[in-house]
């Protein structure tokens, strides 16, 4: 039922958010991310990396990308030199070390090299492990996970190597290095990136590309360094280093151009550039902090002091204006002050008038903040030693509101209580209107899709395939079996044969549609519409015809009530639940608490087992009720067929009908073991050997009935699901299957039939 999917969605949906958001790597900041790179003699480099994550997690993702795999070519022109050509990706990473370092012994880039515990490379790692990490490579980089959790309180460290990322030119040489990479998924507080040379070099020269925030320096003739702080997420950062080509003399990557002038047009007019950004948004600044003194002046509140101080605070000390402002918000100090005070005690009042009426968790919490914002420490305290008090009687206030939809959520929940026992009341009524526990004898001569429909309230497969076995025992039926295909085939013997509106379903898919020549085989059954979209939806159509017929068969026998009962009751069990949902504390505190979601869980899966409840209740008649209990009682005498003694069993005659009824109750199995173990020991003169029942229990006929018919279905329902993703155009034009067999007429072509008499067919 799509209410009962619609709440299965919702307390999924509820479960997830109640998980916190754990992951992997769920830190929101890297406090600090530090490399130390060594510029090698071959034109490598040696990359160590320090990461200091904040937040809970259980590892570190890490890629390292070698290679810009949407670089262009390399010719050796100006623009080539802008850094997005290929020249200046590495070949491959090697020597790879993970380890890491305590938070307590890290202060500084220097601390980089004290490694403690050293992380062993493995396939594959679950949450919560510690020292070990996974890679993946492919040909432009590798992807690192580094199982650690937070609570080991470490600093994540690895050393890697990167070769061939020198590019070594006619006159000089260079490194172009993006140092963090275009998805590194945080922001990063502290970024440091220290250099070193393989030697000396005087006329060494850096440049570093990203936010403008960062500063780059050379420390001295073989050491450089890159710092920047604030670093937002998937923002890249790289350096550019230009040396003495001397440095790395046994470097293989050459571009067999000139690279020095080239290179020094390419970075100053990034500079020029960069030099125009960095005094538009000094200018900026100082517009914004203008602004908002002005907007102080004219609005004397502690908000806008609080913002005038936070804009002019910003501005470069070197900047003329500045002390102009911050004198100009000192101004305003003590008229800010005293307004800042006169709000606070409205907000005091607001808080308390009325017996409390306004007191609210959230205007409490607005208060504090108000509070907070000040800067007259001596007054911040004065009005924050209310909080306690004002804290007791918002808890008592909330703990009467609390009380109060408690209540009325339980009595919500009670009414759909009331509803399940009042259901399954009815449901005990149903099931218990014969007295007897047993029912030797059939209730009555209903077909097996009838009596299915009545017990279990719908028509399945199992009606169908015992429809099937039904007409084998009347004789309609044969079938053989090949062992050589282990194969069993239907053979239709009666032609003349005149059914119920379900039968005759069953026939015309057997024998019309599946078979031809009054013969079907269980194995093409199976396979039907395994392959065609097209018999695949016929198939299925005639087996939702079959269950419709049967549905029409029950009614008209008069067994169901025409009442929307269930469906009213479980409309009021939507209902209720929603206004329990509603009226949830959390409606108290004017937010969602994590524990809050526990409540909507369990009030989810209450209703879903309420729904449940009222959906499986299906209103019969009182010769429905007897029936259905008759047919009940008869369901424990053949479960319990296996425990009476040999001279209590029933005429052996019977065995093939109490079989063909076992198949739509669901006890099947144990009949059928009951009675071959019997065939098997007795010595009964009287048995035919060629009785159905002997042939049914050595040849497995119910099972192989049921799995045809199931496999059919499965396999047709496949096909159309599989298929429904591609469009269909023209295509062949399809044959029927020939023959001399009866043509069994659709169930619409039944003009009449009652619930005794024989159904009359008109033949064409």
């Amino acid at each position: 039922m799509k209410s009962v999917k619609l709440l299965v969605c919702a307390i999924i949906f509820s479960a997830i958010c109640f998980i916190s958001h754990f992951s992997f790597a769920a830190a929101e900041t890297t406090k600090l991310l530090y490399q130390d790179i060594t510029i090698n003699r071959d034109g490598s480099i040696t990359v160590k990396e320090a990461a200091w994550l904040q937040g809970e997690y259980n590892g570190r993702l890490r890629d390292i990308d070698f290679a810009n795999h949407y670089s262009s070519r390399f010719t050796g022109i100006y623009s080539n030199f802008s850094g997005d050509t290929d020249i200046y990706n590495g070949s491959s990473i090697k020597d790879i070390k993970i380890y890491d370092i305590s938070q307590s012994n890290f202060n500084s880039i220097s601390d980089i090299d004290k490694s403690e515990t050293i992380y062993e490379q493995v396939n594959s790692a679950k949450n919560g492990k510690y020292g070990v990490y996974t890679i993946d490579q492919n040909n432009y980089g590798a992807d690192f996970k580094i199982f650690c959790p937070s609570t080991n309180n470490k600093v994540f460290c690895m050393e890697y190597t990167i070769t061939d990322a020198v590019v070594v030119h006619n006159d000089v040489a260079e490194l172009y290095w993006n140092v963090l990479g275009e998805y590194y998924e945080e922001n990063i507080t502290d970024f440091q990136v220290l250099v070193h040379l393989p030697g000396e070099d005087d006329d060494v020269r850096i440049w570093t590309h990203g936010p403008l925030t960062g500063e780059n320096k050379i420390i001295d003739s073989k050491t450089l360094s890159f710092k920047d702080y604030n670093v937002p997420y998937y923002t890249p950062e790289t350096i550019r280093i230009m040396f003495d080509k001397s440095l790395v003399p046994s470097a293989t990557k050459k571009s067999n151009v000139d690279g020095r002038e080239n290179i020094l047009k390419v970075e100053s007019a990034l500079a020029d550039e960069a030099n125009r950004t960095r005094e538009l948004a000094k200018l900026n600044l100082e517009n914004r902090a203008n602004e908002a003194v002005y907007k102080l002046e004219e609005n004397l509140t502690i908000y806008y002091y609080n913002m005038a101080l936070e804009y002019v605070n910003e501005l470069d000390n070197s900047n003329e204006n500045k002390q102009i402002f911050l004198d100009r918000i000192n101004k305003t100090k003590e008229q800010v002050n005293s307004n800042w005070k006169e709000e606070l005690d409205e907000d005091l009042h607001f808080l308390t008038v009325d017996n409390y009426t306004y007191l609210t968790r959230y205007s409490l919490e607005s208060f504090v903040e108000d509070v907070e914002e000040g800067f007259d420490e001596d007054a911040k305290a004065t009005y924050l030693a209310f909080v306690p008090d004002l804290e007791n009687t918002l808890a008592q206030k909330e703990a009467g509101i609390r009380a109060f939809f408690i209540k009325i959520a339980i009595a919500l929940l009670a009414i759909i209580l009331l509803i399940d026992v009042y259901v399954l009341r009815k449901q005990y009524i149903q099931k218990h209107t014969f007295k007897e526990k047993y029912y030797r004898d059939f209730p009555s001569d209903d077909n097996p899709n009838v009596i299915e429909y009545l017990v279990k309230g719908k028509s399945t497969n199992d009606g169908f395939s015992a429809t099937i076995l039904n007409l084998i025992t009347k004789k309609v039926l044969e079938y053989e079996k090949d062992s050589k295909k282990d194969d069993i085939s239907l053979i239709l013997k009666d032609t003349n044969y005149v059914g119920t509106p379900a039968e005759v379903t069953v026939l015309n898919l057997l024998f019309n549609m599946v078979g031809s020549d009054n013969k079907c085989s269980l194995a093409k059954l199976k396979r039907y519409g395994a392959n065609s979209s097209i018999k695949a939806k016929a198939l299925l159509k005639k087996i939702q015809a079959f269950k419709t017929t049967t549905k029409t068969e029950a009614e008209e026998k008069q067994y169901f009530k025409k009442s929307s009962f269930s469906h009213t009751c479980i409309l009021i069990i939507i209902l209720l639940s929603i206004a329990a949902c509603v009226i949830s504390p959390g409606v108290v505190y004017g937010r969602i608490m994590p524990w809050f979601l526990l409540y909507i869980g369990f009030i989810v899966s209450f209703a879903i087992v309420s729904i449940v409840i009222s959906s499986k209740y299906k209103p019969r008649t009182q010769l429905g009720m007897e029936e259905y209990s008759k047919w009940l009682a008869h369901k424990r005498f053949l479960e319990d067929f296996s425990n009476f003694d040999e001279k209590d069993l029933p005429e052996i005659t019977l065995w093939e009908k109490y079989l063909v009824t076992a198949m739509v109750l669901g006890c099947a199995d144990k009949v059928e073991k009951r009675m071959k173990l019997y065939i098997t020991n007795t010595n009964d003169t009287t048995i035919d050997s060629n009785l159905l029942i002997y042939s049914s229990i050595s040849n497995n006929l119910i099972r192989d009935l049921s799995s045809s018919v199931n496999s059919a279905t499965r396999s047709a329902t496949t096909e159309i699901s599989s298929s429904s993703s591609y469009s269909s155009g023209g295509g062949f034009g399809g044959g029927s299957s020939g023959g001399g067999g009866r043509r069994w007429p659709e169930a619409a072509e039944v003009v009449a039939f009652r619930s005794v008499a024989p159904v009359i067919l008109i033949r064409k």
